[in-house]
């Protein structure tokens, strides 16, 4: 199922789920009308006190969670640059030593690319890209520095470089949300949709078109944070392993080779 269609469906459902909230509300009279007119001056600054505080919180929610995302995707661009950038300096090595880096890299981005495939969210340490990092980095260690000492020690800064950004990749991609705050943002969104049941509208054209554009705005606020709270789950903040199926297919092909 791709990306569109999975949010075509909790739109939809959603929508379908409203209007049968909404036009039951209307129709069987569960709020009268006139009651909820009379009380006007009273509970549009009760409803507009509601969605204040909703807003502040979805806005501070939505602030802290696109910081994290930012941060994944600098880190994974670091990534896939310093190993981009390390492949492309082995040719200045002996072949032998080449080959062995090619054949730790490719290691390295399979794991990983399977891993992504076993745990869509990556949120956890995998025993196998641990150990394909380390090799590759014991290879590196395992160069005479002093028959290569300038790319010797470029080639050290890039795994440094390379470990560094995996790091700060894991550790931001456990920021999730807490289950207390997740509980009460999903608790604030449907309180903004169920209470603005309660604003009275004359005419039910009116206050069906209104209602209704709130309910989808407070539902696509969830719907936004909860996109961003899971960075590799298929979305429209999706982050794709696309960048590292792309240079394990360079490096396999070895399109810089002389």
């Amino acid at each position: 199922m791709t990306n569109e269609s999975n949010i075509r469906i909790k739109l939809i459902s959603f929508f379908i789920i409203f209007n049968l909230l909404f036009f039951s509300v209307r129709l069987f009279n569960l709020l009268p009308p006139m009651k909820l007119t009379e009380n006007n001056a009273s509970l549009p600054w009760l409803f507009s006190a509601i969605e204040l505080i909703f807003s502040i919180i979805s806005g501070f929610i939505i602030q802290s969670k696109w910081s994290t995302w930012n941060t994944i995707i600098d880190a994974t661009h670091e990534e896939l640059s310093s190993l981009r950038e390390l492949y492309i300096l082995s040719h200045h090595f002996p072949k032998k030593i080449q080959l062995k880096i090619k054949d730790d890299l490719c290691n390295y981005l399979s794991f990983i690319l399977e891993e992504a495939e076993t745990n869509k969210n990556l949120s956890n340490r995998s025993a196998e890209v641990d150990h394909a990092i380390f090799k590759l980095e014991e290879t590196i260690f395992s160069i005479d520095y002093t028959e290569h000492p300038n790319i010797g020690s470029m080639a050290f800064d890039l795994v440094r470089k390379c470990m560094e950004s995996r790091e700060k990749r894991l550790q931001n991609t456990l920021h999730s949300l807490p289950l207390g705050v997740k509980v009460f943002i999903i608790f604030a969104t449907y309180s903004s949709i169920f209470t603005s049941l309660f604003i009275g509208v004359t005419s039910l054209v009116y206050d069906y078109l209104f209602t209704s554009v709130i309910a989808l705005l407070a539902y696509g606020i969830y719907l936004l944070i909860d996109d961003l709270d899971h960075p590799y789950r298929p979305g429209q903040w999706h982050l794709s392993m696309n960048g590292y199926r792309k240079i394990l297919k360079e490096i396999k092909e070895d399109k810089w080779q002389k």
